[in-house]
């Protein structure tokens, strides 16, 4: 790949990002009061952060650059604090002018196109890879915060809502908050099939989504099913040749799937 190319592709990225780029903005703002105050704790204070996740934001971005961008500095009348290092200010005065850039140039395209920059989110959608076989796309609508868990319900559309548990380190370091964009990512094998039941039903599962089966692609052993829900989504199980005989599972009739909170996955475009 060619440096042209290559540059090409990271101006791609940050635009069809732009949108759901908090995370990665968090963090260069994080470095901009680095090298105003000069202290992580006033800080991340002024960015809204923990001191922990704006620790671990300053290790990631450190290890990510390969050479240092935030160094401590020794002495002085507070005992001591936090510096930016040539190469962490050369990233924040090169982030700022490419936003500039960018964000004239939005200007000016909106003016030329108005449609154009709703594209850039589906554009965005299209472009992510993931081995997971279920990935929602929605908004998170409430975050639940325990000692060492969170809980995260994301709307994903026709009135269906996922609910991730994730640790709170995991909940900072995604920078989410009500309001923020994000993806659900469900492992095939990690959904359990019921049949749908007249009456109601109890279940430790915190995700339960019924609809009609699409498909089902048989295997020597297991098999894929796809349940179509409500709001044009699906989603996909892997489950043996034997539970599908057992449920008497045939396309076209109901069916419900079943995710622990614990076995979704969040992400969020940075």
């Amino acid at each position: 790949m060619s440096s042209e190319q290559s540059s090409e592709q990271l101006v791609q990225s940050f635009l069809m990002g732009s949108k759901q780029s908090q995370s990665g903005q968090r963090r260069l703002d994080l470095l901009n009061k680095i090298d105003a105050l000069g202290s992580l704790s006033a800080a991340a204070k002024a960015c809204g952060m923990s001191y922990k996740g704006a620790w671990q934001a300053v290790e990631a971005m450190n290890q990510l650059s390969g050479v240092p961008l935030v160094t401590p500095q020794k002495g002085g009348a507070g005992g001591g604090g936090m510096v930016l290092t040539q190469a962490g200010r050369s990233l924040v005065a090169a982030y700022q002018l490419f936003n500039e850039q960018m964000q004239h140039w939005l200007r000016e395209l909106e003016t030329m196109s108005p449609d154009v920059l709703s594209q850039l989110d589906l554009m965005r959608k299209i472009s992510m890879k993931t081995s997971a076989r279920n990935l929602f796309h929605g908004s998170v609508t409430k975050i639940e915060k325990g000692a060492v868990n969170c809980d995260v319900t994301l709307a994903i559309g026709g009135g269906s809502e996922v609910v991730a548990q994730i640790t709170r380190g995991s909940l900072e370091r995604l920078a989410l908050e009500v309001g923020s964009d994000a993806y659900a990512l469900i492992k095939a094998s990690w959904v359990i099939l019921m049949e749908p039941q007249k009456g109601a039903f109890k279940t430790s599962a915190r995700n339960q989504f019924c609809g009609s089966i699409m498909k089902i692609d048989v295997g020597e052993i297991n098999s894929d099913v796809s349940i179509q829900l409500e709001g044009d989504q699906a989603i996909s199980a892997i489950v043996t040749n034997q539970s599908v005989a057992s449920l008497g599972l045939v396309a076209g009739h109901r069916c419900c799937a079943l995710v622990k909170a614990s076995h979704v996955l969040l992400a969020v475009s940075d």
